[in-house]
């Protein structure tokens, strides 16, 4: 888990590991160096309850792509499951997943459904498995649209360490990048229950943030180019993409 001023809402997120019926055998949360009382929020949440095996490391701040490769390569577990500050587990989801990791051994790599939080309270359904096809190669599927969301994944470390962790270099979409890295040994399997929620918060939709990200998509999709099975269906996934985050950017302005 990656934290980064997140002292209003961390306490909750922590929350939802303890309630776990299955408990992870480590809690690694990497501080990006927060300067509000996230850290002390965590010491104490860690004292409450020491069966969690929580590690803080504080770190200055570099963003969650080189918080998230910290934990990964600290992580003792031959699975890693990601948690974001500001997202929660239902209190199933450590012990479903690992259920389907057991009875789908020819798998690598899981993502569960969601429910997204938006600020005004409303809930929509976030099915990631919808537009996936098993006759299709996953690379090309993954290019045209992210099948994943990071705190709904659960993979094999070693995947990760692999081709080279997160990139560091991206301040957003380094998730989405590092799935199309490892796209071609990626044997995914979709978890249909929704077993936690994604939120979203003022600060995530911003009008800077919508553009940052959407220079970042387009820096990712460069680099992937080639994964695209030629330029014009590269040419309209940039303008799709595009349109998406101007339609989104409008709506902040707008609300």
């Amino acid at each position: 888990m990656p934290s980064y001023q997140s002292a209003l809402f961390i306490h909750k997120t922590l929350q939802s590991i303890v309630e776990q019926t299955v408990i992870p055998s480590q809690v690694i949360i990497i501080d990006d160096g927060s300067t509000d009382n996230t850290c002390s929020i965590i010491e104490e949440f860690s004292k409450t309850y020491p069966e969690l095996n929580i590690e803080l490391i504080r770190r200055s701040h570099k963003g969650p792509g080189a918080a998230r490769n910290i934990g990964v390569r600290g992580a003792t577990s031959e699975w890693i499951a990601f948690l974001d500050s500001d997202d929660f587990w239902f209190p199933n989801k450590l012990e479903i997943c690992l259920q389907a990791i057991r009875e789908n051994q020819q798998s690598n790599f899981f993502c569960h459904n969601e429910n997204m939080i938006a600020e005004d309270g409303s809930t929509t359904l976030l099915d990631y498995s919808r537009l996936y096809s098993a006759e299709k190669p996953l690379t090309e599927q993954l290019f045209k649209i992210n099948l994943f969301s990071t705190s709904a994944v659960v993979c094999k470390r070693d995947n990760i360490l692999n081709v080279g962790g997160f990139d560091e270099t991206l301040s957003s979409a380094q998730d989405y990048e590092l799935w199309l890295r490892m796209s071609p040994q990626i044997l995914p399997y979709f978890i249909r229950q929704v077993l936690g929620i994604y939120t979203i918060r003022e600060g995530n939709i911003s009008t800077t943030r919508h553009f940052k990200r959407l220079k970042n998509i387009w820096r990712v999709l460069s680099i992937h180019r080639t994964k695209a099975q030629n330029f014009f269906i590269f040419l309209h996934i940039i303008f799709r993409v595009s349109l998406s985050h101007i339609a989104g950017f409008f709506r902040t302005i707008w609300k």
